[in-house]
């Protein structure tokens, strides 16, 4: 007897048996049950990637009111629902806020900070010999750029960065499921920070083109927006900008270790290849491995029924490895021809695509065309092995201890 979809289990387990390679579980439950209600998420799986696109795109069936990096059971209050927390109109008047102010335009105008910045980083390394990828250069280099782009003050940096790294920590930390912590009154002491600072751009004038002035001083519909409402939605760029970067860089270095051969391709050329390892990087190891919504009306998806107030979980880990899709998609290929590709789904899909992607790619590409430029033997330490984070949402390590041989090369820029 032939088994029918809806008999066939998920095989995808992130919370209990979090897999290093997931590729052959994710590729049974694409082929056997690529819709399929799972029961350790307690969630509609989805992992095609026409199936996740799909999902992504239909905000009017699949809700992120009731949060997208972990499910809440009740909506957030409407004052603290953003971007990818929130639906139109809500979502559409705030993200009208932020596309113009981190276009790819903008962005690219941040590139000579970036190659600086990163500089900046490697010179302090150097004389150790070995580094923790995340904490002495990746979060370093997102919390620089979040700073240069909100224009907080050069003496302030240092300590605002902090301050956001320990944000990022605990959303991680919550997301996962690990606990609870102190987030929300160490999440409502930093909101009262950022307001203090809205509230001093605003008094300063909108003379500056900074992003939190921008947001001061925008208005829609002819009201400016509440200083909470800003407050919020710098720290969700905080968050998003901050940890997702953090894990994008770390897994770049980590596949160029696994990868002897396409790693010795990108030292041939950083600068050329570091636009395409970026897309390749993103699309085999993306540090968002999957997103969540909610079921707002009577909806089918693949060969089920779905009703208001299930969870869907969009297995994006999945669907970026799609053989329909990518050619030889379990494998590492640094150069394939992403003119000719369709879009890989890191940074989502529809109205919640990721405002921050030309930024996260800017210091992804900095990163690593920066790094294995002066330090062609970077490498994971020998014998370390790297622990994945625990949860659904995040594919990254708790730690990645590389090395490199010598004093760094010298600065070009």
């Amino acid at each position: 007897m032939t088994s029918r979809p809806e008999d066939v289990q998920p095989r995808y387990r992130p919370y209990t048996a979090k897999a290093s390679e997931p590729w052959e579980e994710l590729a049974h439950d694409r082929a056997r049950c690529p819709v399929a209600r799972n029961a350790e998420l307690e969630a509609v799986q989805v992992t095609t990637y026409e199936g996740v696109k799909e999902v992504l795109s239909e905000h009017q069936s699949w809700s992120s009111a009731l949060g997208n990096i972990w499910p809440l059971k009740e909506p957030l209050p409407p004052e603290e629902q953003v971007l990818g927390w929130a639906d139109p109109p809500r979502h559409t008047r705030q993200r009208k806020l932020l596309v113009k102010a981190l276009s790819a335009s903008r962005i690219q105008h941040m590139r000579p900070f970036s190659e600086r910045f990163a500089d900046d980083l490697i010179d302090e390394l150097s004389e150790r010999g070995s580094f923790e990828m995340y904490d002495d250069f990746a979060a370093r280099m997102a919390a620089g750029h979040v700073c240069e782009l909100l224009g907080v003050p050069e003496g302030e940096r240092d300590e605002y960065a902090r301050s956001a790294q320990r944000m990022e920590e605990l959303v991680t930390d919550t997301m996962d499921g690990r606990a609870e912590g102190g987030y929300g009154s160490e999440l409502n002491e930093w909101l009262d920070y950022l307001g203090e600072m809205i509230r001093a751009k605003r008094a300063a004038g909108p003379g500056s083109d900074d992003l939190i002035t921008q947001l001061s001083f925008a208005r829609v519909d002819g009201d400016y927006f509440e200083v909470g409402e800003i407050a919020r939605v710098i720290q969700l760029l905080n968050v998003a900008g901050i940890g997702t970067t953090i894990g994008a860089i770390g897994n770049t270095a980590y596949l160029l270790d696994r990868y002897p051969a396409q790693k010795a391709r990108f030292l041939s050329d950083p600068e050329g290849l570091a636009r395409s390892l970026a897309a390749e990087s993103l699309r085999f190891e993306s540090p968002i491995s999957g997103l969540w919504r909610t079921c707002s009306r009577p909806t089918r998806i693949g060969d089920l029924d779905v009703e208001p107030g299930e969870k869907a979980f969009v297995v994006i880990s999945a669907a970026n490895h799609d053989p329909l899709v990518f050619d030889r998609p379990d494998e590492f290929l640094i150069e394939r021809d992403w003119a000719n590709l369709p879009m890989n789904l890191p940074f989502g899909q529809g109205i919640h695509f990721c405002v921050g992607m030309n930024l996260s790619l800017l210091e992804m590409q900095v990163a690593a065309a920066k790094l294995y430029q002066r330090m062609p033997g970077l490498r994971v330490r020998p014998g370390f092995e790297p622990e994945l984070l625990p949860g659904a949402v995040l594919r990254r390590f708790r730690t990645l201890e590389m090395v490199f041989d010598g004093p760094a090369l010298p600065r070009t820029t």
